[in-house]
C-alpha cells in the first residue's frame, strides 16, 4: 500500500528535509518514527529537499507499507516526532503516485519583516530595517513570470541539471504594514532558486543594483560568482499540486 503524507514543520532546528550524513534532517526523524510503528526500516520519498532553516506547510512524501488505518497512522507518527514537525494528512494513493516525479506545481512564500525587529518572528522571517522600494520589488517580480532559463538564479550545477529552464506562473509582492510577503508559484525549482529570486528583488529595492542587471541575467544566464541569495529563515514551502 502506498501512502501520501502532507507534512508541516518549522525548519529552524533541522538540516533540511532530505537525509544527510552527520546532521539531523526531517526525513531521518520521520523514518525513525515509521520504523517504530512498523517494526522495520521504512524509506520515504520527499517532494522537495528544502534546505536548512526552510519551513513548510505542505511538504509531501510517500512510502510503501502494509495497510493501516490512515487516521490512526497519522496520530501514531505525530506522537513520535517533535512538536515543531506535524503530519497534516495521511491517505492511501495509487502505486503510480510519486511524491517527487509527479509534481506539477509548487508554491513558495517568502516573509520579510521590514519594521522593528519582532522576537516572535525570529528564525521565521527575514528581518531588516533598511528601506525597501516595494514598487521596484514588484517590477523585478514581473520579470520572472513566464518561461526562462534560470541559470543565473540557482546554485544547481549544470552538470547535474543541464536543463535549467522553468516556468513561473505567479511571482507577486504584497505588503501589509511592515510585513512583505512574496509568493512564487511554478512548475519546478532548482537549488536556492526562490531565495535568489527574492534576493535579487531586495538588492534592486535597496538600490544596490539596477533592474537592468536582472533582465540581462535572465536573457544571458551565467554561473559566475554573483549571488543574490537571502536567508533561508523566511522561506516556506506552502503547497504542491499533482
Amino acid at each position: 500500500m502506498r501512502y501520501k503524507v502532507i507534512l508541516a514543520y518549522n525548519g529552524l532546528n533541522y538540516a533540511g528535509f532530505q537525509s544527510q550524513e552527520n546532521a539531523d534532517a526531517i526525513q531521518d526523524i520521520i523514518e525513525r518514527a515509521l520504523e517504530t510503528i512498523f517494526r522495520h526500516p521504512v524509506k520515504i520519498t520527499g517532494a522537495s529537499r528544502t534546505d536548512r532553516g526552510v519551513h513548510a506547510y505542505g511538504q509531501v512524501f510517500h512510502f510503501d507499507e502494509e495497510e493501516r488505518d490512515c487516521f490512526k497512522l497519522k496520530g501514531s507518527i505525530n506522537s513520535l516526532i517533535p512538536k515543531d514537525i506535524h503530519v497534516v494528512d495521511v491517505k492511501k494513493v495509487d502505486n503510480n503516485f510519486h511524491a517527487r516525479y509527479g509534481v506539477k506545481e509548487k508554491t513558495y512564500v517568502y516573509l520579510i519583516n521590514n519594521g522593528e525587529r519582532d522576537p516572535f518572528l525570529e528564525g521565521r522571517a527575514y528581518q531588516k530595517t533598511y528601506p525597501l522600494d516595494i514598487q521596484k520589488m514588484k517590477e523585478v517580480a514581473e520579470l520572472f513570470i513566464g518561461t526562462h532559463d534560470f541559470g543565473s538564479f540557482n546554485t544547481s550545477p549544470i552538470e547535474e541539471y543541464p536543463n535549467q529552464t522553468r516556468t513561473i506562473y505567479e511571482c507577486s509582492v504584497n505588503q501589509k504594514g511592515k510585513r512583505i510577503t512574496i509568493t512564487v508559484r511554478g512548475d519546478g525549482f532548482l537549488r536556492h532558486m526562490v531565495r535568489m529570486m527574492v534576493g535579487s528583488m531586495v538588492d534592486v529595492a535597496r538600490g544596490h543594483i539596477d533592474i537592468n542587471e536582472i533582465k540581462e541575467r535572465l536573457e544571458k544566464p551565467t554561473k559566475d560568482k554573483r549571488r543574490y541569495s537571502i536567508d533561508a529563515c523566511g522561506l516556506y514551502l506552502v503547497s504542491i499540486k499533482y
